[in-house]
C-alpha cells in the first residue's frame, strides 16, 4: 500500500515538474539550473511538456517542504491557528526544519522569534493572523487570531514576497524570504496539512547591529 508520505512526495514531484520550468527560464542559456539538478535526481526531464498552470504557492511549498520524511510530521494538527494543538504542531515543524541543513538557519531564527513573541502566523485563505506562542511553556500567553483580508495563496505571495531587478526572489542569509510590505523575514510551508505564511521581525540585537 502506498503510504501518505509517498503520496505527498509524488504530489510534490509532479508539482516541481510544472513549476520548475518557470524557474529554469530565469537561468542563462546553456547552464543547468538548480531545478533541473533536483529533478534529475528523480529521473525526471524538466523539459517535459506540461499544460498545467504554474502555482507560485506550490513552488514555494515544494521548495521548503519536499524533504519531509518523518511520519510524525503527518500527525493531525488543528487548523485553528489560535489553538494549543496548532502551536504545538508549529514548534514541532520548526524543530523538524532545524534538522535539515538547507533550512536549519531560518528554523533557528523562527524558533528564537517564537520564544520572543516576534513570530506571526498568517492563514491567507482563512483570513486570519496570530502572534505565535510557545505552547510547551506553562506560563505562555495564548493569543487570539485577528481578521485579515482573505486571499488565495499565489496572489498573496506575489503581493508580499520581495524580488530583485531580475525578478528573482530575494533571500536573507539564513535562506528566508523578505516580506516587501514590512521588511520582515518570511517562510511559507505546511504545518499539519495546510499552508501557512510565517513572518518575523528582527531581534533587538539585530536591529541595533544594523543601525550601528
Amino acid at each position: 500500500m502506498v503510504s501518505s508520505i509517498d503520496t505527498v512526495r509524488l504530489w510534490s514531484t509532479q508539482t516541481a515538474i510544472r513549476v520548475f520550468k518557470e524557474t529554469d527560464q530565469q537561468q542563462e542559456t546553456g547552464q543547468q539550473s538548480l531545478a533541473s539538478t533536483i529533478l534529475s535526481g528523480y529521473g525526471i526531464d524538466s523539459d517535459e511538456d506540461s499544460s498545467t498552470t504554474y502555482s507560485l504557492a506550490d513552488f514555494l511549498a515544494t521548495d521548503t517542504s519536499a524533504d519531509d520524511t518523518d511520519e510524525a510530521s503527518q500527525q493531525t494538527i488543528s487548523t485553528d491557528i489560535g489553538s494549543q494543538s496548532f502551536m504545538t504542531g508549529l514548534k514541532e515543524r520548526l524543530e523538524e526544519l532545524k534538522q535539515a541543513p538547507a533550512t536549519r538557519a531560518q528554523a533557528e531564527a523562527m524558533l528564537t522569534a517564537l520564544d520572543e513573541g516576534r513570530l506571526t502566523v498568517t492563514d491567507a485563505e482563512g483570513a486570519e493572523a496570530v502572534t505565535a506562542w510557545d505552547a510547551t511553556k506553562k506560563d505562555a500567553t495564548q493569543n487570539t487570531p485577528s481578521a485579515t483580508t482573505q486571499a488565495e495563496w499565489s496572489g498573496f505571495l506575489k503581493q508580499h514576497l520581495q524580488r530583485d531587478g531580475s525578478g528573482k526572489y530575494v533571500r536573507n542569509e539564513d535562506g528566508s524570504y523578505i516580506d516587501k510590505t514590512t521588511g520582515d523575514s518570511a517562510f511559507f510551508g505546511m504545518i499539519g496539512d495546510k499552508y501557512y505564511y510565517l513572518s518575523w521581525t528582527a531581534s533587538a540585537t539585530d536591529t541595533a547591529a544594523a543601525s550601528a
